[in-house]
């Protein structure tokens, strides 16, 4: 019997594969069933799950990537990290502009970038760095739900 599965090693392979993926799916449906406790289900216009966050200019030290999702709703975007618990909320009233980059703080990140410029909670003009998928559709959502 142990000789049968000697030679089987594709069996670990498949049984390590769907385990990652039914972590992922696990992961995905708690932070759906989060967002469901948080908004209302109406106004969020889009979502979007694995979005890396690069922090805002007014942080200190070196830039962190952060997982975790992103919602657009009719009045705010909102993006919370997974693990931190780190939570970025910036209302559609403090909202400055949003556009493409890829640089932030100064450093080149070599990948595409959603920029948020915003009013933050000391009154101070700050940015966030996103990194979403299909960063132009983003920046069109966000233009026109929060500054259209």
């Amino acid at each position: 019997m142990v000789e049968n599965f000697a030679n089987q090693h594709w069996m670990l392979i498949a049984l390590i594969f769907f385990g990652i993926l039914g972590y992922i799916a696990w992961i995905r449906q708690r932070d759906q069933r989060w967002i469901e406790k948080k908004f209302n289900h109406e106004q969020i216009m889009t979502a979007s799950f694995g979005i890396i966050y690069l922090g805002v200019t007014s942080d200190e030290g070196p830039i962190r990537r952060r997982s975790g999702f992103l919602i657009l709703t009719k009045e705010r975007l909102f993006y919370r990290s997974r693990r931190a618990g780190l939570e970025l909320d910036i209302p559609g009233d403090k909202l400055l502009k949003v556009y493409h980059d890829v640089r932030h703080r100064g450093e080149e990140i070599h990948q595409s970038l959603m920029m948020v410029d915003f009013i933050n909670k000391n009154k101070k003009k700050d940015t966030a760095a996103f990194r979403v998928p299909y960063p132009p559709q983003w920046i069109q959502a966000v233009q026109a739900t929060l500054k259209g």
